[in-house]
């Protein structure tokens, strides 16, 4: 009996594990880094880049968004937020996914 709650407890505890949705920073330093691209990780980039740059006191600035999976959203970690504006341009992101919804399928006999 006690085996058989162990094993339950170690289930269900595995499952919650697995199912934590998480964005991580694929390469990074204190110069900026890289974030995989999906609909969901550009919604929230600029919270992920701005809380990994506050590590070393310093800004983010999003400087390129491919949208395409396997490509890469690149952010830069900066001194002053003013440093640079027209040589390293920010760019902006989605802050929602869109998803079309389906037409309704008509089958005619």
């Amino acid at each position: 009996m006690l085996r058989r709650a162990l094993l339950a407890f170690v289930g269900v505890l595995l499952l919650g594990a697995a199912a934590r949705a998480e964005i991580y920073i694929y390469h990074a330093n204190d110069t900026g880094g890289i974030i995989p691209w999906s609909c969901e990780n550009e919604a929230i980039a600029q919270q992920v880049a701005a809380a990994y740059c506050a590590r070393w006191d310093k800004y983010h600035r999003i400087t390129s968004v491919h949208r395409q999976y396997g490509d890469f959203i690149a952010f830069s970690c900066l001194w002053s937020p003013y440093v640079n504006p027209y040589g390293l341009p920010a760019v902006r992101t989605r802050s929602t996914c869109y998803y079309p919804r389906p037409l309704p399928l008509i089958i005619t006999k």
